[in-house]
């Protein structure tokens, strides 16, 4: 169970493959299981790195104010123990806001951006999000039990297509209830607190790294007009919108996913040559 200390915590992560080093940060109240179906795929050809953010996980869970910039600092300190220069960064969801971060705060160590199916900050499409995560937190804060929690989280997150494959479902119910390492409800209660409280939309302009923003047709919880709004604030941002998916869309269709971001690095590695 590899672990570093990074500033106040102990932070989890996973090493898997060789080559190019890949930092994936995932999204709000979920760990390193979240990354599965990209872990595999991308470690064929990349050093994949995995983590546990601050507050979920086995990564240390402090009952004190977090903040996607501390959480920033979190994964630039876990490179930096690695001794990785520089990498590719993925970050969904809240992981994208805390990619963000990390490319505003420490451009140099960052190689290519991927900002998934996330938020730059308070705006129109966002506020029904905000209500939607603090319920989750309430959710868990007045013992509701996990199976019910889960199957509220997943309306918001799949799409109808998803619910109809029977398999598919079960699988992804089956990994989300068996995790060992639950989330305290203070923690989630103060992840939450963090994504209301970012706000990089003034910043934008600052990102100057290759950077692809990648968001499903049909989510419902992070709509799609709020990644068009962080596209036209980069300069040089790719948009790319999925066909057939939800806010999970890494899960849901993970070959589109995987395939999207590849062909994105694919065109990276070509400039940079």
């Amino acid at each position: 169970m590899p672990t570093t200390k990074v500033g106040d915590i102990n932070i989890y992560y996973e090493v898997h493959g060789e080559g190019e080093p890949l930092l994936l940060i995932m999204g709000l109240g979920a760990d390193v299981t979240g990354w599965l179906f990209q872990t595999s795929e991308f470690s064929k050809e990349y050093r994949v790195i995995v983590f546990d953010n601050r507050g979920v996980g086995r990564t240390d869970a402090p009952d004190s104010p977090y903040s996607i910039e501390m959480m920033a600092d979190d994964a630039a300190g876990l490179l930096y123990a690695l001794g990785i220069e520089k990498a590719h960064i993925i970050g969904l969801s809240m992981g994208g806001m805390i990619a963000q971060e990390l490319a505003l705060k420490y451009p140099q160590r960052v190689k290519s951006l991927i900002l998934a199916t996330t938020a730059a900050g308070p705006s129109e499409g966002i506020f029904r999000a905000g209500h939607v995560i603090d319920t989750w937190a309430r959710m868990v804060q007045e013992g509701v039990s996990l199976e019910t929690r889960i199957g509220e989280q997943l309306i918001w997150i799949f799409t109808d297509k998803f619910f109809e494959n029977e398999e598919q479902f079960n699988m992804t119910l089956n990994v989300m209830l068996s995790n060992p390492y639950p989330q305290p409800a203070y923690a989630l209660a103060r992840q939450v607190a963090a994504c209301l409280e970012h706000d990089a939309r003034d910043r934008l302009g600052q990102i100057a790294v290759p950077t692809l923003v990648l968001v499903a047709k049909e989510d419902i919880l992070l709509p799609v007009k709020l990644s068009e709004a962080i596209a036209a604030g980069i300069p040089s941002a790719e948009l790319v919108v999925l066909e057939g998916g939800g806010h999970g869309f890494n899960f849901e269709i993970p070959d589109k996913f995987n395939q999207a971001v590849l062909d994105f690095w694919a065109r990276v590695e070509k400039k940079s040559h």
